[in-house]
């Protein structure tokens, strides 16, 4: 299976709706602006923003009533604190490596590791000495709004 086969098919299964009127990227997104029919949305065009440290940033791709899909990057070196999510996530390496932590255990992981992670674990990530750039699927779209406060910013604004 091609990496092009295996982020289409999990984009495919993962994701019920998306967003079809996007708010321009100055606005943040709501869940009033989140419409019943699907859409197709270039990464170019998909609202963005970047963390408070300047080290993170994720591009909202899709989101329904029961899936986000994101387009996660860290600059070399950022971590991602201890923390637990409500629901299931996935996460596709594109690029980067790093260590992510899991219940305890510790995994390395790089370009084409797919990670699962069970809602309510505990996980924690210290990204390598590259850019990261995954896909990041929640199932449900709750977990995701840590991101409503983070900052918007152009697409062309990332690493």
């Amino acid at each position: 299976m091609t990496r092009t086969t295996l982020v289409f098919g999990l984009l495919a299964t993962a994701c019920a709706t998306a967003h079809a009127d996007r708010p321009a990227p100055e606005a943040p997104v709501s869940e009033a602006a989140l419409p019943a029919a699907g859409s197709v949305v270039t990464r170019d065009a998909a609202p963005r923003s970047v963390a408070g440290s300047g080290k993170a940033w994720i591009t909202r791709l899709a989101q329904g009533e029961n899936a986000f899909v994101g387009m996660l990057e860290l600059a070399p070196g950022a971590a991602v604190p201890e923390h637990q999510d409500a629901t299931e996530e996935y996460i596709y390496f594109l690029s980067g490596s790093g260590t992510l932590t899991m219940a305890g255990t510790a995994y390395p992981v790089e370009a084409g590791s797919f990670i699962y992670m069970p809602a309510g674990i505990t996980v924690s990530y210290q990204n390598g000495d590259t850019p990261l750039v995954a896909l990041q699927v929640f199932a449900g779209p709750e977990p995701a709004k840590k991101y409503d406060g983070w900052q918007p910013v152009e697409p062309a604004a990332a690493p």
